[in-house]
């Protein structure tokens, strides 16, 4: 089983730095080089490096996903977060990685509310 690798939509360095402090990998759209890019393609870019999307878009996401899966498509997962609390956004990211392996994320939506409250592993 492997580690979940996170690629944050725009908005969220500050989350990256949060995972790669603990050990885990994290790429922002920033360092990436894909500001411009649509949802679909950054969705798409993190499939393809084997990453599951962090994202604020409550809006767009959602529907994206059931959109891929029902053209039969996949995508390595997607976690949809509010920008409420950025330190409980933190604290349940941890928690998210920690307690799932990447393939418990393949074709998944999750939304990061529902693991604030989760205690992590390490």
């Amino acid at each position: 089983m492997a580690d979940i690798k996170i690629y944050l939509d725009e908005d969220s360095p500050f989350i990256a730095d949060a995972l790669r402090l603990r050990g885990w990998q994290a790429l922002t759209t920033v360092e990436a080089q894909r500001r411009s890019s649509t949802d679909r393609e950054q969705l798409a870019f993190a499939t393809a490096n084997g990453c599951a999307l962090l994202t604020y878009n409550s809006h767009d996401f959602p529907r994206i996903h059931y959109e891929i899966l029902a053209a039969g498509e996949h995508h390595a997962g997607i976690v949809v977060a509010t920008q409420d609390d950025p330190r409980r956004n933190v604290r349940a990211i941890l928690n998210l990685v920690a307690a799932l392996p990447a393939e418990a994320l393949q074709d998944g939506l999750a939304y990061l509310n529902n693991w604030a409250f989760h205690r992590r592993a390490d």
